[in-house]
């Protein structure tokens, strides 16, 4: 942290630092830093359909996906020795192992106070488990038909989603053991999404193709490609019914504070203003339990990458999103959202509200 520190303006992984000593910050950005470097194999579908749909799963992932990573990591004390060994290893590597236990207690203590801001309580708790256990079943069923989410090949959707399942739901004791135990498929994908070498069981036979992807052996040959005709797998369609069923509805609650917030606060004469993290609160429902969280404008920087793709598309390929988007909850609504009132950008790794009619 001595480094990123000074570089990024406050202590958070991941950061790139390239071979020209660029240091990039967020996972997005680095991924479109990498694809624009090094553009084969590419990460990125080229049809309307698919690239909509790895551009709202990185935007769920990243974001929502927060929901039961901090939910698994901080309300079961049977993580604990574990996370204190592996904050205190990675933060303090050189300190004695009762050093770096009452260093990492703090951390765990600063962390854990601070999941309220996503809306996880004890009365929350049970419905963010029921959602994830379901979600696992999904992914269950598609990975036993697709080795990625769209097809023979990851998007940057495969990418976000098990960046945030391997470093806190497969890593972490609690919910790690009920990945590999409820949904071995799944587990089975993280390991290979981040490399590990093959199993010698039937769930995690791979062979490396060319381009450097790993393919499971025990499925029907399948395309090394994303799906043909811009195809979405059925498999897949209950994984998206359930983030925007979810997630949507806290999204369309953001934009619509976050806009008043801006029109409340900017009256400055710049051109752009520096958000704070949180802007108050707003109810949102899981499982059908309705608890109150945080609103969270960073929320809208992600989706932005969402509407400006549409945005771009031709008339043609908007109607086919349209037609596609229409059968999920807030799908239209979230895929054609008008952020221009609670536009945001990130200047030197901080959020800032753009001012409609200054620039």
């Amino acid at each position: 942290m001595k480094f990123i520190r000074p570089q990024v303006g406050w202590s958070i992984i991941p950061v790139l630092v390239t071979p020209d000593n660029q240091v990039i910050q967020d996972s997005a950005e680095i991924i479109s830093y990498l694809e624009n470097k090094h553009p084969l194999p590419s990460v990125c579908p080229v049809t309307p359909k698919q690239s909509i749909v790895s551009l709202l799963m990185e935007l769920f992932a990243d974001e929502w996906m927060l929901q039961p990573a901090m939910h698994y990591r901080w309300s079961f004390p049977e993580n604990l020795p574990y996370l204190k060994e592996e904050f205190g290893r990675i933060c303090f590597p050189k300190a004695s192992t009762e050093e770096r236990s009452a260093v990492a207690e703090a951390i765990y203590q600063k962390f854990k106070g601070s999941v309220p801001i996503l809306g996880i309580t004890e009365k929350s708790g049970p419905a963010i488990e029921q959602s994830w256990k379901e979600l696992l079943d999904e992914l269950t069923a598609h990975f036993d038909k697709h080795p990625y989410f769209l097809g023979g090949k990851p998007c940057v959707g495969d990418f976000a989603f098990a960046g945030m399942a391997y470093a806190h739901l497969y890593r972490d004791p609690v919910p790690g053991y009920l990945m590999k135990t409820r949904a071995p498929l799944v587990a089975a994908w993280v390991e290979n999404m981040n490399g590990h070498l093959p199993h010698a069981n039937k769930l995690s036979l791979h062979e490396v193709t060319e381009d450097g992807w790993l393919m499971r052996e025990d499925l029907p040959e399948y395309s090394r490609d994303f799906c043909a005709n811009d195809e979405i797998p059925n498999t897949f369609l209950p994984i998206l019914h359930r983030f925007f069923s979810e997630f949507g509805p806290i999204l369309l609650s953001t934009k619509s504070h976050l806009t008043k917030y801006i029109q409340d606060n900017g009256n400055g004469p710049e051109t752009s203003f520096k958000l704070p993290r949180v802007i108050g609160n707003h109810d949102y429902t899981i499982a059908g339990i309705t608890e109150q969280r945080g609103i969270i404008p960073f929320y809208v920087w992600k989706w932005q990458r969402v509407v400006d793709f549409y945005s771009s598309l031709s008339r043609n390929d908007r109607e086919t999103v349209d037609k596609f988007m229409s059968d999920f909850p807030c799908g239209l609504e979230v895929t054609k959202a008008d952020l221009r009132e609670c536009r945001v950008e990130r200047i030197s790794n901080f959020l800032h509200a753009v001012k409609q009619g200054v620039r």
